[in-house]
Formats: C-alpha cells, structure tokens, sequence
C-alpha cells in the first residue's frame, strides 16, 4: 500500500470544484424528491391490488406467498438512505470546498460518499430475495434461501463500518495510512460479496428460465427486473472497483490527484442508478413481480382443485403451494375477508 508523504499532506491534492459539488447536491434532491413518493405512492397502490386478488381467492390465500406492504416498500428504503447520503456527501463536500483546512466537511463529505453504495446494495440484495421468493425460485440461490439476504447484507454492514471508519481516519495526518488501508479493505470486502451476489444473480437469469417453474413461463417482468438490478450492480462494482484503485495507488495516486474521477465514476454511476430503478417502475419493480406471481398462483391453483375434483391430476408443474418462513414472507389466512389485510 503507497505510503503518505506528510510533508506534502494535504486534504485534496486539487482544487476541488465547488460548483460542480453543488450541482451533484441538487441533482440528488431532485431524484430524491421523485424517488420516494413514487415507491411509496406505487407500494400503496399495489397492494390495494393484492387485496383485491386476495379477497377474490379467500380460499387459496392460506398457501399463495406474497409480502406484506411494510415488506415490499421497505426494500427500497436504503435506496432512500443512500440518496440521502449523496445528499449530505455533497453538501459537505460544496462547503469543504469552501473551507479546505477545515476538517469536519472533509470528514464529512469522505464518509458520506463512501458508505452511500452500501445502502444501494442493501436494496439490490433485498429486492433479490424477495423476487427469488415471489417466483418461487428459491433453489437457485447459492445460498440457502433463509440465511441468502442477511448474508449479503452482513458484508455489506462490515464494509459499510469499515468505509466509515476509515474516511473519518484519513482526515488527519498521523492516521491517514491507517484511514486509507482500512478504506482499501472496506471497498475489497464490498467487491468480494458483491462479485459473489452478481453471479448468484447471472445464474438465477439463466436457470429459472429454463426449468419447470409455470411463473417465469407466464411472465418476463422478473427477467426485465432481474436486467435491471444486474445492470445496477454493474454501476455499483464499476464504483467501487475505481475506488479502490484510487486507495491503492495511495496519496501521490492518478486517481486521487484529479477530482474529474470521483465525478464520473462515483457521482454518474451512483445517480443513475436510482434513476433506472424509477425509469422502469411501471414494468419492472418488486411490486409488480408480486401482482402477477399471485395472478399466476391463483390461476394454477384454481386449476388445480377443478382437475383434482374431475381425477385428472396436474403433470408437469413443478410449482409447490406450501407453507415458506424464508424471508419473513407473510402467508395470511383471510377468515372473512376483512382480517390480516395487508
């Protein structure tokens, strides 16, 4: 690991471009303010859906697997947290800029910025989970499917810490090597899961479209989803991967010495990336994954009971109507239609 020189030390290594901090503090408010209301707003509205299936299917809804609205919407909210923190990552960047002896907004803006992907990542595991669920899919995790997400999530709170952690140390002279080697870990960590979770994800797209499985046979929205997720952890390894780098080479680095780097690799691909997710909402969100798995399982086990009833047993599906504690799915028994509403 290269070595700071502390008779050069300095908090940045350019001038750091207050308008250009400024713009990208803007920029994710905006997306902020439309990201969360539509999740929300499109939570709510989905699930008033659900019901209604729900209600129509009272009988089968004891074995129909689905998640509760707290469950769905609260897969995208460290998405939200990690707006948030480009947010903050930026101010206090726009006023470091401002004040360049003054450590606090350094400190600031280097935490901020380097935990905000975590939170990212936290939704994309999450968002996984509960569609391998919803397809009924659970067999293709590498992982087994109660322990897969709290286990990408895990590495993704220690290389969280460890980010934190570490951009606070690199503020001051005598604890920057220490900072930067903690960092360097932090992001390596980061990259290991997540390599790991992107072939998860590569094998799930190509198994589960070609096995017995009647939900993935009757609808492309978890493939169109499953693109989406991939292509944004794309954005996110391509981040840290140019972060890590920039630790590495150390302070009198290539990376480190130009600002135009952190702007295109850290703060494009980190607003793109719930950019795509809310581009594709209407086609390609959780919520939608789980209205048409319930159609589908309905629809089947409808069919099901009318050819059990008529001795003509079902062949060839491989779907199973049983009862799952994976992740915390909620499987109501609706009495009279009014109890457990989601």
């Amino acid at each position: 690991m290269a070595k700071i020189d502390y008779s050069e030390f300095q908090l940045y290594r350019y001038t750091p471009n207050v308008d250009a901090s400024r713009f990208f503090a803007v920029m994710f408010c905006i997306i902020c303010v439309i990201v969360v209301p539509v999740f929300v707003t499109e939570g709510y509205k989905s699930m008033k859906r659900v019901n209604i299936l729900l209600d129509a299917n009272s009988s089968l809804s004891y074995s129909i697997k689905y998640y509760n609205r707290t469950q769905l919407i609260g897969a995208y909210v460290p998405l939200f947290f990690g707006i948030g923190s480009e947010i903050a990552g930026y101010i206090c960047r726009s006023i470091s800029a401002l004040h360049k002896d003054d450590t606090s907004p350094y400190i600031g803006q280097s935490i901020c910025l380097l935990i905000a992907p975590t939170f990212y990542t936290a939704t994309i595991y999450m968002l996984f989970g509960r569609m391998a669920h919803l397809m009924q899919a659970e067999k293709l995790m590498i992982m087994p499917a109660r322990f897969n997400t709290t286990f990408f999530v895990v590495g993704d709170i220690l290389s969280l810490f460890l980010q934190a952690a570490g951009g606070g140390l690199m503020a001051q002279e005598s604890s920057a090597d220490t900072g930067s080697n903690i960092v360097t870990a932090g992001l390596f960590i980061q990259i290991g899961w997540f390599g790991l979770f992107i072939i998860n994800e590569v094998y799930f797209l190509f198994k589960l479209g070609r096995i017995d499985n009647p939900i993935a046979s009757q609808t492309k929205t978890w493939k169109r989803l499953n693109i989406i997720i991939l292509i944004n952890c794309f954005l996110v390894l391509l981040r840290s991967i140019v972060r890590g780098i920039e630790f590495i080479e150390g302070y009198q680095g290539t990376i480190i010495s130009h600002e135009w780097f952190l702007f295109v690799f850290d703060a494009v691909p980190m607003f793109l990336l719930p950019v795509i997710f809310v581009a594709f909402i209407r086609i390609s969100s959780i919520y939608r994954v789980q209205e048409e798995s319930i159609k589908i399982q309905t629809s089947y086990g409808y069919m099901k009971s009318m050819q059990s009833t008529q001795s003509h047993p079902v062949d060839n599906v491989s779907m199973n109507f049983t009862r799952s504690s994976s992740d915390n799915v909620v499987e109501n028994v609706f009495d009279d239609g009014s109890e457990n509403k989601v």
